[in-house]
């Protein structure tokens, strides 16, 4: 197969089609999969009732879900209508382009480059923080203000979701095209960043590439879902969170390494350099990933090649009535109507944005501890942040082993529930407060200790974010983007406004010998409390479940 074969839906072979360079015979494909319309052999629905079902799917839209229900169009005896001719779906189980039936080696393909372009992304929010005295002295300016420009960033990303989210589930648009057109603009603006003269343009830049960086974080996950097996999705997301939580830490010291060599400008070269790097990667060798707008590219090359403009998926029909206000509910206020209705998803996302603001409130901590204390240099003090790295990987072998151990055996005996995601939590949530304390008072013992304490921090939040993540799914299925996205505004405002009292907080708790002590402490406390989560959940969870209208 040549590459407009095996890298079909590419932005690039998309260009190579608008220009006329080449052209994708969709009604050959038709007649060699031997269907005369483009409908799977072996379904047997009705149009009128895909109309009927496709209306009922959009008053229970979803934030990621505009998904639309392809149930049996009779009851069992009656009658069906004939097939539909010019409807447009998958052309049976085997469709080539079905992401499902990819090869391994495109499935890598793929998967590899979600996961760098998660990480070149999302590093950018910390591989700022090493330049961020150099930036306060030549714009002169306070530590807060200085520190804007990451509070700002995780702001952006913490809203992107809410607009891209729902984009890349419609049909017309797909992930593929917002992956590329969001990195681009991503790129040209860390040429502002590199080159801006005055404190206020480079915080509204900051902002703006953090907003717009949010895709992969957004719909990174689901791109993995798109293309591997629903019961390995797991295993392949915790591999993409590995990512997702190793390239902050690692900012640090590729920033480090920049303002050493240069200044804290070529922090923002860099970036330009790496996703540049990504995007050209992505126009060449990313396909759509998203079955609905494959549908719809396939769809809109049948009406061109045959004049016939008849031609219609399932999705494209929905999308074309839904309102504006449609979309407002299911964007702006379904999340936040969630929050404050279920009392189990206010209380996981306060769990899970508490340990997200600590995350970010380490890049305050460690150059106090690290610097103050042990008088690294700033690529030591980069250096210090990869017990994050090695907390990873213990983190997800107990993931993995859990999955294997406790998950697999429930499903096969048919005694699981959403809640056993919870035991996961209930088995790691000591190691927060642990961290806490160890990272507090032992870190003016020696320089290792802060280090270990980061990899028990890694083993508690890093599994705690995929049980809750897994339990939320299991337990709200059909308004699951709308519970993911008011998780990601809570975790996104803790992290945004940790940093920001970060350094005040440490040094007026501040006692002799231990610099972070009694900060640290302070959230080791409220992370006590919160274990108990867990335990509550796993206990109340089925009877709250049962008596809100938002599980089914």
């Amino acid at each position: 197969m040549g590459y407009t074969d095996t890298f079909k839906n590419t932005f690039f072979v998309d260009m190579l089609e608008q220009f006329g360079v080449v052209e994708i015979d969709a009604v050959g494909e038709a007649a060699r999969s031997g269907h005369s319309g483009t409908r799977s052999s072996s379904s047997s629905r009705s149009s009128s009732s895909n109309t009927g079902e496709s209306r009922r799917s959009v008053l229970d839209l979803d934030l990621e879900g505009l998904k639309v229900s392809q149930k049996c169009g009779s009851s069992e005896g009656s009658v069906l209508a004939p097939a539909d001719p010019f409807l447009v779906e998958l052309r049976g189980a085997e469709d080539a382009e079905n992401p499902l039936n990819w090869s391994n080696c495109k499935t890598a393909v793929v998967i590899a480059q979600v996961m760098l372009l998660t990480c070149v992304t999302y590093m950018g929010s910390s591989i700022y923080t090493p330049g961020q005295e150099e930036i306060q002295q030549e714009f002169g300016v306070g530590h807060v203000t200085g520190t804007l420009n990451l509070s700002l960033y995780v702001l952006g990303y913490g809203i992107g979701p809410l607009i891209f989210s729902p984009l890349s589930e419609f049909a017309i648009f797909g992930r593929q095209q917002l992956y590329i057109v969001t990195l681009f603009l991503y790129a040209m603006l860390q040429i502002g960043c590199a080159t801006v003269r005055n404190i206020a343009g480079l915080v509204i830049l900051r902002f703006l590439t953090g907003f717009l960086c949010s895709p992969s974080l957004a719909t990174g996950g689901a791109s993995v879902g798109d293309i591997v097996r629903p019961e390995v999705v797991p295993i392949f997301i915790g591999l993409w969170s590995i990512g997702a939580v190793a390239a902050p830490c690692v900012g640090p010291l590729i920033g480090a390494s920049m303002v050493v060599a240069k200044d804290w400008r070529w922090i923002f070269w860099l970036l330009l350099w790496a996703s540049a790097a990504t995007l050209v990667l992505l126009v060449f060798f990313f396909p759509e990933t998203s079955v609905d707008n494959i549908l719809y590219r396939r769809c809109q090359r049948l009406r061109k090649q045959t004049g016939d403009n008849r031609y219609y998926t399932v999705k494209e029909r929905a999308e074309a009535k839904l309102t504006a206000k449609d979309i407002a509910v299911i964007t702006l206020y379904r999340p936040f109507e969630i929050i404050m209705k279920e009392p189990i998803v206010l209380a996981l996302d306060v769990y899970i944005a508490l340990c997200y603001g600590t995350f970010y409130l380490f890049f305050e901590a460690f150059p106090i501890v690290f610097i103050g204390v042990y008088n690294f240099s700033l690529i030591e003090l980069g250096l210090a942040y990869m017990g994050f790295c090695v907390g990873c990987c213990f983190a997800y072998a107990i993931c993995l082993t859990f999955l294997a151990k406790v998950v697999a055996k429930k499903f096969a005996n048919n005694t699981f529930t959403p809640e056993t995601f919870l035991l996961l939590a209930m088995g790691v949530c000591w190691c927060l407060p642990l961290s806490l304390f160890l990272f507090g008072w032992a870190a003016s013992v020696h320089w290792t200790l802060p280090m270990l304490a980061e990899i028990f921090f890694v083993i508690c939040v890093f599994n705690l974010f995929q049980a809750t993540f897994s339990y939320l799914a299991m337990a709200y299925p059909k308004y699951m983007a709308s519970v993911f996205a008011g998780n990601g505004i809570c975790r996104a405002g803790f992290a945004c406004a940790f940093p920001l009292f970060g350094q005040a907080m440490y040094n007026n708790l501040a006692i002799k010998g231990y610099p972070v002590g009694w900060g640290s402490s302070l959230l080791g406390f409220f992370t006590i409390g919160l274990a108990v989560l867990p335990f509550l959940l796993y206990k109340y969870g089925p009877y709250l479940r049962s008596k809100s209208k938002f599980t089914g």
